[in-house]
């Protein structure tokens, strides 16, 4: 595991000397901030319309919910279009620029190479989702308040959906030297996933009930409710372990035939 750390730590690095580190922190950062002040100021509108007529519209409105709930379903959006940009270079630079055949004469297994890329693409998203958390205080000095307790949950739940869409953009990266295939095939097998949930419509149909629970926006919903359930989080974890399995046989595999 020290090994993997060790890997993690070099490829974090190197995506803050790269340009496409720097997009990638830019654009997130310049999206969650517009997200976060259009729920803000659709809140505020609400809550004085709801003034004016003596909050017989709002019953039931939590401003936490609203807030930070709607804020983390459309950062959900967000993450799945900047994972493809993320992931696609955690093998497929490495063949790219022909440093693959060096990475394996390192005293590293192909497990600790695959969990050290892994690990290096947790560690870049968590810094990225990281400074968001300023987005609280800056809640509470505008009057605002909220409970910890569906903000915590919220964040779980995108930890999670990260984690487990970095999983399949790294398996996908395993099979290409190519980094924009990785990052289309990712971003085009992500978008499928996503919209399983579509199917909720056809819930009598036991096919359609299926491919529902497939879909990683049935899971992760409820964590932008405040809510954590076991079932969806064991859904993240096997969701990470599958593909983290399928990229180590993907390593081994051509490690054979090398």
């Amino acid at each position: 595991m020290i090994k993997s750390i060790v890997l993690a730590r070099k490829d974090v690095s190197s995506n803050f000397y790269s340009w496409l580190g720097i997009l990638i922190f830019s654009v997130f950062f310049l999206a969650a901030g517009i997200l976060f002040a259009l729920v803000v100021v659709k809140y505020v509108g609400i809550s004085m319309e709801a003034a004016r007529n003596g909050y017989q519209n709002v019953e039931g409105l939590i401003m936490t919910h609203f807030i930070f709930g709607s804020l983390f379903a459309d950062l959900g959006l967000v993450v799945l279009c900047l994972v493809p940009l993320v992931s696609m270079r955690a093998f497929s630079e490495e063949r790219k620029q022909q440093t693959m055949e060096l990475l394996f004469t390192y005293p590293l297994s192909d497990f600790d190479i695959v969990v050290g890329k892994f690990l290096s693409l947790i560690w870049f998203f968590a810094l990225l989702i990281f400074p968001t958390l300023g987005y609280l205080y800056l809640f509470q000095w505008l009057g605002g308040s909220f409970e910890w307790g569906p903000v915590l949950a919220g964040y779980l739940g995108l930890l999670l959906l990260g984690a487990a869409f970095l999983s399949l953009g790294l398996f996908i990266s395993s099979l290409t030297a190519n980094q924009v295939i990785s990052a289309l095939l990712t971003f085009g097998l992500l978008v499928l996933l996503w919209s399983l949930e579509g199917l909720m419509g056809l819930a009598n149909d036991p096919w359609a009930r299926w491919l529902q629970q497939i879909s990683p926006l049935t899971h992760f919903r409820e964590f932008t409710f405040g809510i954590v359930d076991l079932g969806h989080v064991a859904y993240f974890v096997f969701f990470c372990l599958y593909f983290l399995f399928m990229s180590l046989r993907v390593i081994e595999a051509r490690n054979w035939k090398g």
